[in-house]
């Protein structure tokens, strides 16, 4: 998207750039032969107003230090607004993290190689649907990015993690940098951020939720201070929804492509669907494509959508229990449903993981496959 500044050019440059920042931290640790003491001593840090332990490597405490300075432009009263919609349509966005945002970041087929060479995906689909779960709701709860919340330490922590991918899967001896750019690298993160900013809204919309503009936005502004966070360049990481929306579209334009790897993770995605959710069998295709399109799913050879579940979720239109246009008309209605539906989808989650909060973990090697 020339216009924006988004050129393939640009968007190629951004290809071969990491983060300084979090790599530096993650190299030293492992010159160091300090990961299995950072792991462990990380796992008990979660709150935001948590003091950074005592006792890391000199570049993962400045790293800790200097990525929880919120920009200057970030908005407390934005985001204030921005986390209500957690709680007023969270069984939706759960539904569109699933089937939309995973799958459409799978067609990216540069993108997909390291993940399924991470295996962090591919083994143990289960717990990491639950831990990027548990991400958004660190991020979008009540002051999540406030000191009393836990989204900056979940940010920070995956920030770590993607660090120690590019680490790892760069020492592979089947890595291409020159065809497929440095692993976890600018572009693949903004698409990502843009998965969650963007497309969650837009997925809403395709389900019969139409958001206020000003509450789009909020949204979106969340997602842009958590990108500051996660060290996506500013370049790739803009202030309006519009211009995500472009920079979304640009990044598919300049990366879908079938691979093997989008496959195989789409499947994880949609055997985790029909293993473990109660839901007819036709329910994960067919949202997927209704979510991302009949081409994008294609790229990664989703089955064709159910005939009699797609009429159901076109009748429907997904009902929300009382989260749709009403609450939004509905001041006081909104606000009970937010809290209500936030508190739903938080004991959901520690329900399903055995009264557990679901952490992001540091890995100390790409199969780490500890709880």
């Amino acid at each position: 998207m020339a216009a924006n500044g988004w050129t393939d050019d640009l968007l190629d440059r951004m290809r071969t750039v990491g983060d300084p920042l979090g790599d530096a931290a993650i190299a030293e640790t492992y010159e160091l032969g300090q990961q299995d003491q950072v792991r462990q001593t990380l796992l008990g840090f979660g709150r935001n107003s948590d003091a950074v332990p005592a006792g890391l490597p000199p570049r993962l405490r400045a790293y800790f230090e200097e990525s929880a300075v919120l920009p200057s432009w970030a908005d407390r009263a934005r985001m204030a607004r921005g986390h209500e919609l957690l709680g007023r349509y969270q069984p939706l966005i759960a539904s569109i993290l699933l089937c939309g945002s995973l799958p459409l970041c799978y067609t990216c087929g540069n993108g997909a190689e390291v993940l399924v060479r991470s295996q962090r995906l591919t083994s143990g689909v289960y717990r990491r649907l639950m831990e990027t779960s548990q991400f958004v709701v660190d991020v979008l709860d009540n002051d999540g990015l406030g000191p009393g919340g836990r989204g900056l330490r979940s940010a920070q922590k995956v920030r770590l993690l993607h660090a120690t991918m590019r680490y790892h899967v760069s020492q592979l001896g089947d890595w291409d940098a020159a065809a497929l750019g440095v692993p976890v690298n600018q572009e693949d993160l903004a698409g990502t951020l843009m998965s969650f900013s963007v497309l969650i809204p837009l997925g809403l919309a395709e389900l019969g939720v139409d958001l206020l503009p000003e509450d789009r936005e909020a949204y979106f502004h969340i997602w842009r201070v958590v990108g500051h966070v996660l060290g996506v360049d500013e370049q790739l990481n803009p202030a309006k929804f519009g211009d995500g929306a472009a920079l979304k579209d640009a990044i598919i334009r300049h990366q879908q492509r079938p691979s093997e790897a989008g496959r195989v993770l789409t499947k994880g995605v949609l055997d985790f669907i029909r293993e473990v959710l109660p839901v007819p069998s036709g329910a994960g295709p067919t949202l997927i494509r209704r979510l991302i399109g009949d081409k994008s799913a294609d790229v990664v050879a989703v089955p064709p959508a159910d005939s009699l579940t797609k009429l159901g979720l076109s009748a429907a239109a997904l009902p929300n229990f009382g989260y749709g246009r009403t609450g939004d008309t509905l001041p006081p209605l909104a606000e009970l449903a937010s809290q209500l539906g936030l508190l739903v989808f938080k004991e959901g989650l520690l329900l399903t993981n055995k009264g557990r909060r679901r952490e992001w973990q540091v890995p100390t090697g790409l199969t780490d496959s500890s709880s």
